[in-house]
């Protein structure tokens, strides 16, 4: 008899779980598909929209490798056009990515087959391999950045001061450690495109943070032209519903288990 009971039981949370399971495993996965898988084949071969020229100089540490450096150098500014080719092989949707790895020279693919792949991909904050690049507040900066300034640069039509601006404003929040954000001071200085509107940027970055920064490192596969070169990619904050919906269904089995439970 026992036995008999037993089962029906058990038959018993089986539908319960298949019924009421089914909410809390859909929100589950829909929050597992925001996140980047880290097989994925990532190209960047383009500007996303206008750029600019800047010139750097930088007085720190390089993550990479945990030493002192010096950095003097020219080059353009400005967010990349971006494809995840493990998912969009035809590339039908771009997306935009900015460096945040002022160590590595870079040059743009020039076909098909000259990709980027992610080596590892982890929060602003983390790294499974390196020194940590970065502290828990310029995470939380770069989210708060791209919270009140992205409007100004999702555009594909976007302008080179804006692009610019907004790239030269991740790198002083990846970069410098000084304790406060210009570009005319502290260990990461820089002048040209966009320079006086990233710095405007700067100094008003507003307290929300409905995004939050991914940093992807990526390295090159081609053979002898092989480097690491990080970016960071944006990514909207879950909305509370979104945690309710999983806290409220897995509640609801629970709480449907245990009464199932008393009155057997």
């Amino acid at each position: 008899m026992a036995n008999k009971e037993r089962t029906a039981e058990e038959n018993e949370m089986t539908k319960i779980i298949r019924h009421y399971g089914f909410t809390a495993g859909l929100v589950v996965a829909v929050l597992c598909a925001a996140q980047p898988a880290a097989a994925d084949t990532i190209e960047l071969n383009n500007f996303w929209a206008g750029s600019g020229s800047v010139s750097i100089n930088f007085n720190g540490i390089d993550w990479h490798d945990g030493s002192s450096v010096t950095e003097n150098v020219s080059g353009g500014s400005g967010g990349f056009k971006t494809y995840d080719l493990t998912t969009d092989p035809n590339r039908a949707n771009a997306f935009q990515s900015f460096c945040v790895d002022i160590f590595h020279s870079f040059n743009f693919v020039v076909d098909s087959s000259d990709v980027l792949k992610p080596a590892d991909i982890a929060l602003a904050g983390t790294t499974a391999t390196a020194p940590t690049p970065f502290s828990s507040q310029a995470a939380i900066d770069l989210g708060r950045l791209f919270t009140k300034y992205h409007n100004y640069i999702d555009s594909t039509s976007s302008s080179g001061t804006n692009e610019s601006a907004f790239q030269l404003a991740v790198w002083e929040i990846v970069n410098d450690r000084s304790g406060s954000y210009s570009l005319a001071g502290g260990d990461f200085k820089a002048t040209g495109t966009g320079s006086s509107l990233a710095n405007q940027w700067l100094a008003d970055l507003g307290n929300a943070s409905d995004y939050t920064a991914n940093i992807w490192t990526v390295q090159k596969m081609i053979s002898g032209r092989g480097y690491a070169q990080d970016v960071v990619v944006f990514a909207p904050v879950p909305e509370p519903q979104t945690y309710a919906m999983l806290l409220a269904g897995l509640g609801i089995i629970g709480f449907t288990l245990r009464r199932r439970k008393q009155q057997l």
